[in-house]
């Protein structure tokens, strides 16, 4: 496929996805990322209260000071992570549930079922963690790297500041959907026992499909919490409740209906009935696309 089909096909995967969750009725798959959003949040909150809590007085030994100055540092870096970095730590969480909800959707599409081997489980976790490490590296070293060449052009030949500002813009954005929408793909290439250097090469040759998944992503995941975030910080008491609640329901709607499409996706890509690690099972409908894409999308409101 070439780049505008790939970009086409992750963008219809997203409302593919959308109809496959009404149809098979996955709307309970919500409800952990809700808990751990708001869980996340909570906790967040604990920690900053408890941090304004401790209060270092002279009359103290000084030996009790350092102490409580230690006491009140971890309340606030731990107030810190769980409110500013929600997002990693929620996507961190979530992924076992993503896997479920991915081999789901295989199973519903192809009739592909997976033994648990806790060998291969913890195979797949030390995978996951070298990939997750390698894709921070590589879109840090591309971002950068990028943008001291582009910091030293505008200084050699005296190029307009705009440039650099519309860099700082558009570009690690760009980069940041690649590398989300590779995380969710990484989950199918990873049943299909593929390496890592096979993964990178598979995200690679479909690029557009990766920016796609991961700018839907990317945009609502990513920047609503950003947005959340600035809510938090300027309002209080009912208000911050109200919005982490809509939050928590838009956060947990997205990273379940990604991983719905990238399995849609891929599946569209690779046929993936062809897993010979997967065992099979009788479907009454054998042919995948039926299921979402052959079908007239009031068909599949019924």
């Amino acid at each position: 496929m070439s780049f505008i089909s790939d970009v086409s096909l992750g963008f219809r995967s997203y409302y593919n996805a959308i109809l496959f969750i009404k149809k098979h009725n996955m709307w309970y798959y919500f409800l952990m990322p809700i808990l751990l959003f708001v869980g996340v949040y909570y906790l967040g909150f604990v920690f900053q209260e408890m941090e304004s809590d401790v209060e270092i007085s002279e009359d103290f030994s000084i030996f009790y000071r350092a102490w409580l100055m230690f006491v009140k540092s971890l309340y606030a870096m731990l107030a810190v992570l769980f409110l500013s970095f929600m997002r990693y730590i929620l996507i961190l969480l979530l992924s076992p549930v993503l896997s479920v909800v991915s081999e789901r959707v295989e199973r519903i599409l192809t009739g592909n079922k997976y033994k648990f081997n806790l060998k291969q489980l913890i195979k797949d976790i030390k995978r996951t963690a070298n990939l997750a490490i390698r894709n921070i590296i590589w879109e840090m070293g591309i971002v950068y790297g990028v943008y001291c060449v582009i910091w030293i052009l505008v200084w050699l030949f005296s190029l307009p500041d705009w440039i650099m500002r519309v860099f700082d813009m558009t570009f690690p954005v760009v980069v940041a959907f690649y590398y989300y929408g590779f995380g969710f793909i990484d989950y199918l290439n990873e049943r299909q026992r593929l390496t890592i250097p096979e993964s990178v090469v598979f995200v690679r040759k479909h690029r557009g499909f990766a920016l796609a998944l991961g700018s839907v992503f990317t945009s609502i995941f990513v920047y609503s919490n950003d947005y959340l975030r600035d809510i938090r910080d300027d309002y209080s008491g009912s208000v911050i409740f109200t919005i982490i609640i809509i939050g928590s329901i838009i956060l947990a709607m997205i990273p379940i209906v990604t991983m719905v499409a990238a399995t849609l996706g891929v599946h569209e890509l690779v046929d993936l009935k062809k897993n010979p690690y997967a065992s099979r099972e009788n479907l009454a409908n054998t042919n995948p696309l039926e299921t979402v894409e052959n079908q007239n999308p009031k068909e599949l409101e019924n």
